[in-house]
């Protein structure tokens, strides 16, 4: 709230001085009636609850309670006879309720949560609910999870039921193991079984946690529930599971399960770290064809092929769970692309989508909400500074607000709702002098603000993890007399105002490393590639927070040339294998497993 002084008309004397020049309107009518609350003055209203009265104002509750509004603007009796009976709200809780209309402020534990959230739905307080949430959200655990889920889902409370169902999904596999879901109603069970987020690998285990609640809560001996029926996925068990399933005879499995509309669980994809344009640009005899992206497991330290695109250098690419998409980039001829390419990792397969305003590469490609954004980059002739997003409803491009100058080669990610761009260079033709700065640009607002750095660094990358930028490698200084920028081994990480974080050690990598590969993989940080002016790598790094040391894998990028560097690399989402055979339509590839080893 502004100052009264900064308001004033303009006729005030300059010897008159204004309240806000010492302590706001705002502050002191809270004060007021916090005060006025508390010694019981100016009271036009009493809560009644079982062995307790309160005092109160029918202004102030009604200013943050609807429920209170509507009954003082009424011909309600509370209205007429000034006094508002609540006998099934214990006096404790109520009164913690009070407290927190008159100063916002409330005291949470485990023991008070469950009746504060209960009432403050009730009252229509939705301040309180939501500091209930937030407490509720930061406490859960396997043993309160469903209740909590149960609490949100009856209120209906879609933040907390979502993060509520989050750690379910999470967890399912033990909740499953423990009986914990007998708890549930009908209509709380369906909504957790039809979730794509469950971390299971099988469709059965689904089928028999429905069956076992329907066991437990089936006392009239009633049919199987059509809507709990509904909810598991047949089209996704393999034929020895569904003999299974019959040989229960139980149910009847439904002939008219549509598969077109597939959705695989959570639990039913392997987090991949997947690479193109590996092979050499320089060998003309390669086709489109021979450019397959690269998925590498690193959990089997394995390297398997996927269907080509094409030889794209330096693209903008970006995977949203199963979906990789890949925009602009230098073809084979070095002219550059406008094109924005998806590769659906379910059906196996690459789909034109609409082409960006601007032809760009070595330009920053980050989601955000629904939205793909595009930023700088370089074009045909020079580096540029616009900026472009992507609407995945909508299959549409807009232009957002330009970048505060032009920049390429910089390191990109969001985080807490920004768009964060790390160093880079403002020119192609003279690589001479990295950016010692981070752009911030706001998706929201549509608008840039800048941090400085204490060091430079260009054609680096960054992943986010534990809500920090890891900022690993780049480009430094210019060597005047290799006339050239030398690679760096440095790494670093930044908080969400820019700020380099001390207590956050990163360890050096083995070698000076530019334009590689980074990705974040489970809780690793994974550098593949890369290149030091003109040397060139293959190896593959890892590092994890709290390790001492980063560590080489035992394979190598999947390629006989020395190294690359300059190639699009994600972490995504692929089905495993044992879906492949149950998805309609699915493009079938030579998926030929490769291994090199260090």
């Amino acid at each position: 709230m502004e100052n009264v002084s900064q308001q004033f008309p303009s006729n005030m004397e300059p010897n008159e001085l204004s309240c806000g020049d010492h302590e706001s309107v705002e502050s002191r009518v809270i004060k007021g009636l916090r005060d006025l609350y508390l010694t019981e003055e100016l009271c036009d209203t009493t809560v009644v609850t079982e062995s307790r009265r309160f005092l109160c104002h029918r202004v102030v509750l009604a200013s943050v309670s609807p429920y209170f509004r509507a009954m003082f603007s009424s011909s309600m009796r509370e209205a007429e006879r000034g006094e508002v009976v609540l006998p099934d709200i214990p006096p404790s809780i109520m009164q913690t309720v009070l407290n927190f209309i008159y100063t916002g402020e409330a005291t949470i534990n485990m023991d008070t949560v469950q009746e504060l959230f209960t009432v403050s739905s009730r009252l229509q307080i939705s301040p309180l609910q939501h500091l209930c949430s937030s407490y509720l959200i930061k406490e859960q655990n396997q043993e309160n999870c469903l209740w909590i889920y149960k609490m949100a889902y009856s209120h209906n409370d879609k933040i907390l039921c979502q993060a509520a169902l989050q750690y379910i999904s999470c967890h399912f596999t033990s909740l499953y193991s423990n009986n914990s879901f007998q708890c549930l109603d009908l209509g709380e069970i369906t909504s957790v079984l039809s979730s794509d987020s469950l971390m299971v690998s099988s469709e059965l285990c689904v089928y028999r946690l429905a069956c076992r609640w329907w066991e437990f809560n089936n006392v009239t001996h009633c049919a199987f529930p059509e809507e709990l029926l509904r909810v598991i996925r047949f089209y996704l068990m393999s034929p020895r599971e569904l003999e299974e399933v019959r040989e229960d005879k139980l149910v009847e499995i439904p002939s008219s399960q549509n598969s077109e509309g597939l959705a695989l669980r959570q639990g039913m994809f392997d987090d991949q770290i997947v690479s193109m344009d590996l092979l050499a640009r320089e060998d003309r005899s390669l086709e489109d064809a021979d450019y397959h992206l690269d998925a590498y497991d690193p959990a089997l330290e394995v390297w398997e092929k996927l269907p080509a695109l094409k030889s794209l250098m330096c693209p903008g690419i970006l995977a949203l769970g199963s979906r990789l998409y890949v925009a602009g980039g230098m073809h084979k001829d070095d002219s550059i692309s406008n094109t924005l390419h998806l590769y659906d990792s379910v059906r196996n397969n690459w789909t034109k989508l609409s082409s960006m305003f601007s032809s760009r590469y070595m330009h920053g490609f980050v989601s955000y909400g629904q939205r793909l954004y595009a930023l700088g980059g370089c074009d045909e002739n020079d580096v540029i500074d616009s900026v472009e997003h992507y609407n995945l409803l909508e299959n549409h491009w807009s232009c957002g607000s330009r970048m505060p100058f032009p920049l390429c080669s910089f390191a990109c990610a969001q985080l807490k709702g920004r768009l964060y761009l790390i160093g880079g260079e403002s020119s192609v033709v003279n690589l001479t002098s990295p950016l010692r700065g981070v752009l911030v640009y706001n998706p929201s607002s549509d608008m840039w603000c800048q941090f400085s750095l204490p060091m430079v660094c260009s054609s680096a990358g960054a992943v986010v993890l534990d809500n920090k930028l890891y900022v690993i490698g780049g480009r430094v200084n210019y060597d005047h007399s290799a006339q050239s920028c030398r690679a760096t081994s440095k790494c670093f990480c930044l908080d969400d105002q820019g700020r380099v974080c001390r207590d956050s050690y990163v360890p050096s990598l083995p070698k000076n490393i530019a334009s590689a590969g980074v990705v974040c993989w489970k809780r690793r940080i994974y550098v593949l590639g890369g290149e030091d002016r003109n040397k060139f790598y293959k190896q593959v790094y890892y590092w994890t927070p709290g390790d001492i040391k980063w560590t080489l894998c035992r394979t190598t990028l999947p390629i006989v040339d020395n190294g690359v560097s300059g190639f699009g690399c994600v972490t995504m989402q692929i089905p495993k294998k044992r879906f492949y055979s149950l998805i309609p339509g699915r493009r079938v590839s030579s998926r030929v497993s490769h291994s090199s080893s260090t």
